[in-house]
């Protein structure tokens, strides 16, 4: 008898990271039918026990994984191998985001978007170009966008497969579905340890035991 196709969820983090990565291809080899990881790092697509799924993207090594079993998964992607030496230049996330609020300050974007009230008094001009210009719209929308980047990886660094697995024993079917549900919101870690940390995860993965004994 064929096997029916089922739909498989994951995460894809880079490698030796907590960082998720997105616009990642996933595509069944069997089918062609193919989708993309969210921004954080989220995918699901339909296989059946069997198929191979191709995870790729320019500037990753690509990696296939052989579905065998009906559970989620979790992917690690490698920066690829240089046969050439070449010379690399790494910045942190917060550099990079720093020179890019630079380069909007120095076309005159003092305020990311948001002027203060003395901005009219003091700079009127600076002021009026803050509310409708295009780059200082695309200065709000960016800093928008890093505050709520910067607030996700925060919640990363509370909650990750490393400080799950310090806390509980959990079977590998069952990690990524616990991570989707008990994922904390970034006010919830902001002034956690890492005692606190592991018990919110003890005890939310009994709740998690618990739901799911229900459900089955």
């Amino acid at each position: 008898m064929a096997q029916e196709h089922f739909l498989i969820k994951g995460l894809v983090f880079k490698k030796g990271t907590y960082t998720r990565l997105s616009d990642i291809k996933v595509k069944n080899k069997a089918t062609n039918e193919f989708t993309l990881s969210d921004n954080w790092g989220n995918f699901s697509i339909p296989i059946k026990l069997g198929d191979t799924i191709l995870f790729e993207k320019e500037g990753l090594q690509s990696l296939e994984k052989i579905i065998t079993s009906k559970q989620n998964l979790i992917i690690y992607l490698n920066d690829p191998i240089l046969l050439d030496e070449v010379i690399v230049k790494t910045q942190s996330k917060k550099k990079e985001q720093q020179e890019i609020l630079a380069d909007f300050r120095s076309k005159g974007v003092f305020y990311n978007g948001k002027p203060p009230f003395l901005a009219y008094i003091f700079s009127p001009l600076t002021a009026l170009n803050e509310l409708i210009g295009k780059d200082a719209n695309n200065a709000q929308r960016f800093a928008a966008y890093i505050q709520k980047e910067n607030a996700q990886n925060n919640v990363d660094s509370h909650f990750n497969e490393q400080i799950i697995r310090k806390s509980i024993a959990i079977k590998n079917e069952d990690l990524v579905e616990y991570m989707y549900l008990y994922r904390p919101k970034p006010e919830e870690v902001r002034y956690r340890n890492t005692y606190e940390d592991m018990a919110y995860v003890k005890k939310s993965y009994q709740e998690y035991l618990q739901r799911k004994k229900k459900r089955n």
